[in-house]
């Protein structure tokens, strides 16, 4: 079978008559018998599989280096293109640790839904399964619930574990030493027993990520509004939503609004409530600053503005920055939620053929921009064309 042999490199022998090239090849065979193993365990052994005790995965590259063993990279470009084309058999599962009060969430609201249906697919693309494990309900800060959690993924056999968009910090900042971690999006760690602003912490990253591209889809949508005809741009946001950016939505906003003469420059307007009435907050800013087009994340923006008397797009252009299913109709950013689940197993399954078990010493960070969806809620390219004429 082409997949069993493998370049060795190649030999070089002096002699009287000058230099003679000898190439050979090595099976798994070879090195299985040498190692007293069987041949799959050397074909894992070599891939870093965590099935295969750190000793025996040692000695089996310690072989494999001293009779000269070299992957053939078209042999495996060959087995990659191989599994792409057919399914593949479940070979083991890798954890969605949900720690929401109300685990359904990830399939209820479309925004997180996304995120879920990526990894599973992603999974299922690779030969593992997702397994899905809450526990929200008891989480608190002893790290009592994290050593629990930490049991249960290791009587499961499962090596691998996603955090997704986790509220409870000691979940991010454990090391999850019998297995590897990946994380969609920072988390929100804040600081205890701060104020309702609840003021945030930079924290030096801890494990790989997959997250939205925040800084490239604000200036996405600051660009695309000013393409079409605006020049008074104003953005709505939340100190909670900014924390989860880690600041990167509101200086994305900045350095684009930087390049506005000051006179067009709105301050961001930030919100902390959205539920419940149309805040003052809100009129005041509106009737002090004047935008003609606003970037918010939260659809009632369009109520409110639409009681203010202005009628939309043609005197307010509005941007979604996080168009999902149920606001289609606006103009905006789609965050790209599957791509961003999948990349998040991608991740993990990174980490565990380089055997990267427990806090990895360079994490790193997977960022997916968004794309802009053509809604009703902005002056379309072509009508803003006409106007100018």
């Amino acid at each position: 079978m082409l997949a069993d042999f493998f370049v060795l490199s190649m030999i070089f022998v002096n002699s009287s008559s000058g230099i003679s090239m000898k190439l050979q090849k090595i099976s798994l065979d070879h090195i299985a018998k040498l190692a007293g193993v069987h041949k799959a365990t050397v074909s894992r052994a070599l891939r870093n599989h965590p099935t295969i005790p750190l000793h025996t995965r040692e000695r089996i590259h310690e072989i494999a280096r001293r009779e000269g063993y070299r992957p053939n990279p078209l042999v495996a470009m060959y087995q990659a293109q191989a599994r792409s084309n057919r399914p593949t058999t479940m070979q083991s599962a890798l954890a969605w640790l949900n720690d929401y009060p109300n685990p359904t969430c990830w399939q209820e609201f479309p925004w997180l839904r996304g995120y879920l249906n990526g990894a599973r697919q992603r999974c299922e693309e690779r030969g593992f399964r997702l397994e899905e494990i809450p526990i929200g309900g008891n989480a608190n800060s002893s790290g009592v619930e994290v050593g629990r959690v930490s049991e249960v993924l290791k009587q499961k056999g499962i090596f691998g574990a996603i955090l997704p968009l986790m509220l409870h910090q000691q979940f991010l900042l454990e090391e999850w030493s019998n297995c590897v971690i990946a994380l969609i999006g920072s988390g929100n760690l804040s600081e205890s027993g701060s104020s309702p602003v609840m003021a945030s912490r930079f924290y030096p990253q801890g494990f790989p990520i997959a997250d939205r591209d925040f800084y490239y889809n604000l200036r996405l949508a600051f660009q695309t509004v000013i393409q079409r005809g605006y020049t008074r741009v104003g953005f709505i946001y939340s100190r909670y939503l900014d924390r989860e950016s880690e600041g990167r939505s509101q200086a994305a906003f900045l350095v684009e609004q930087s390049h506005l003469p000051e006179a067009q420059r709105v301050p961001i307007l930030f919100l902390e409530r959205f539920k419940e009435g149309r805040p003052a907050a809100f009129d005041r800013w509106l009737d002090t600053y004047k935008p003609d087009a606003i970037l918010s994340i939260n659809p009632v923006v369009r109520e409110w503005v639409q009681d203010s008397g202005r009628s939309v797009p043609e005197e307010c252009g509005l941007v979604n920055l996080n168009v999902v299913d149920d606001v289609e109709n606006w103009s905006g950013i789609r965050e790209n939620h599957e791509l961003i689940g999948a990349a998040s197993v991608d991740l993990l399954i990174g980490q565990l053929s380089r055997n990267e078990i427990g806090v990895p010493r360079h994490p790193r960070k997977i960022l997916i921009p968004g794309k802009w969806h053509e809604g009703g809620t902005l002056r379309s390219q072509s009508s803003f064309a006409t106007e100018r004429r």
